[in-house]
């Protein structure tokens, strides 16, 4: 009895918390996520979220997390007259800052590699278009250099999570967030996938943000950038007077 409770719990949410459209029979895939607004705070170490939904059509679930978008410059050291110095350097556009997986089935069963990397499923099949390259050697190695220091901080998922199928309708997975998760906008993308192809989509938004002293600190620093700055320096110089007037009297 016990282990039906989610399941009775989740259908309850279904009903009454998804917005169905006024079509809603003809629609084969309804989702939400929980929470939709995380707050970050220096005491935050991380937290997970839950996607469910229900599905009027037979197929397997594919979900992805991914964001927020910005441009990246990774850069290779060379040696040079014995000396190590940033030699090569390539340039991506719109890289997700993190990027997370779940699926009801392992996702190279459900779809080919083709079809996973037009709808940049898995860490390994996002998409990294360069903005500008200054090397001579394969933008493939700054390409998974990029994936290797994301899976390395905990931002990319280097396996994929389980997406429950219950009743052949219901379906929840639950993605983890680490401590170190960037601030920004997060878009949830649920397929619902038959024979390879996509049979429905649906985009759900989650937000990130700072709370407390540390969003104060945040939203000033990014509003007031130049006096922010100036104030950062103050702080050093008094700082470092404070500290040599302390190692002067001892």
């Amino acid at each position: 009895m016990t282990g039906r409770m989610p399941f009775l719990a989740l259908l309850l949410i279904l009903c009454g918390g998804l917005s169905a459209p006024a079509d809603a029979d003809d629609t084969p895939l309804l989702v939400d996520i929980s929470p939709q607004t995380i707050e970050v705070d220096s005491s935050f170490h991380g937290t997970t979220i839950i996607l469910f939904g229900v599905k009027s059509l037979p197929g397997d679930i594919i979900i992805t997390l991914r964001g927020p978008e910005a441009p990246i410059v990774v850069r290779r050291k060379r040696v040079v007259a014995g000396i190590w110095i940033n030699r090569d350097s390539v340039a991506f556009r719109d890289v997700p800052q993190y990027y997370a997986l779940a699926a009801s089935r392992p996702i190279d069963e459900i779809m080919t590699t083709e079809e996973l990397n037009r709808n940049q499923i898995g860490s390994d099949h996002i998409l990294l278009n360069t903005i500008w390259s200054q090397t001579t050697d394969e933008v493939s190695a700054f390409r998974e250099a990029v994936w290797r220091a994301r899976t390395q901080d905990a931002l990319y998922a280097p396996t994929a999570g389980e997406v429950v199928i219950t009743h052949d309708s219901l379906f929840r997975a639950t993605l983890k967030l680490p401590g170190n998760v960037p601030i920004g906008d997060y878009v949830a993308e649920t397929l619902l996938v038959r024979d390879g192809e996509v049979l429905s989509r649906r985009e759900s938004q989650l937000k990130v943000e700072k709370s407390g002293i540390s969003a104060e600190i945040y939203d000033f620093a990014k509003g007031q950038g130049a006096l922010y700055g100036l104030l950062a320096i103050a702080a050093a110089l008094v700082a470092g007077w404070v500290g040599g007037v302390a190692f002067r009297k001892n």
